[in-house]
């Protein structure tokens, strides 16, 4: 049985099991999805990103990417939860959001990510949590610019030799 998290008007996050993966995995083998990452991914690269960001995180940080469900029809939309990334500060607590593109433009993704800031601040109690996004991701902009109270630059790197890309931190301290 799988544990729900958070419920919002439209929405419940639920804990995400092994039988989502084929669903989650539409979303990240899909080109129009993934423009804003570097490609789409393998199922077994879905399987291990999910593994590490939701399955392994649950356990070692009692958060993780969890399922959007919608709740009158059930349907999984996609996912969206705490992980943690690395930031100009450090490893931080990051809020990410994926939906399938039917559901685009409807408000779940702002809804979604709203719950998860404010369980991460009111309920585990962190200090602050964090979006990052592609300065061309103006749709993920648009979402965490709702979400958040301000907005940082910096420079993520790949590698240790790499000059670094730049990406926007969206920003929400506990007050």
């Amino acid at each position: 049985m799988t544990r729900d998290i958070l419920s919002t008007d439209r929405l419940r996050l639920r804990e995400i099991t092994p039988a989502d993966l084929p669903f989650l995995h539409r979303i990240f083998g899909d080109e129009e999805f993934m423009r804003y990452y570097p490609g789409i991914k393998t199922f077994d690269e879905t399987e291990s990103r999910f593994r590490r960001l939701a399955f392994d995180s649950y356990t070692n940080h009692g958060f993780g990417l969890w399922a959007v469900v919608g709740r009158k029809s059930g349907a999984l939309l996609g996912d969206c939860g705490i992980t943690l990334q690395e930031t100009s500060a450090g490893l931080e607590p990051e809020i990410g959001y994926h939906l399938w593109r039917d559901h685009w433009g409807k408000g779940y993704a702002v809804e979604a990510a709203t719950a998860c800031r404010d369980h991460a601040l009111q309920t585990l109690g962190l200090a602050r949590i964090v979006s990052i996004v592609r300065p061309d991701n103006i749709p993920s902009q648009r979402v965490a610019g709702r979400v958040h109270r301000r907005r940082e630059t910096f420079l993520k790197s790949a590698r240790p030799d790499d000059s670094g890309t730049e990406f926007y931190l969206y920003i929400t301290d506990r007050t």
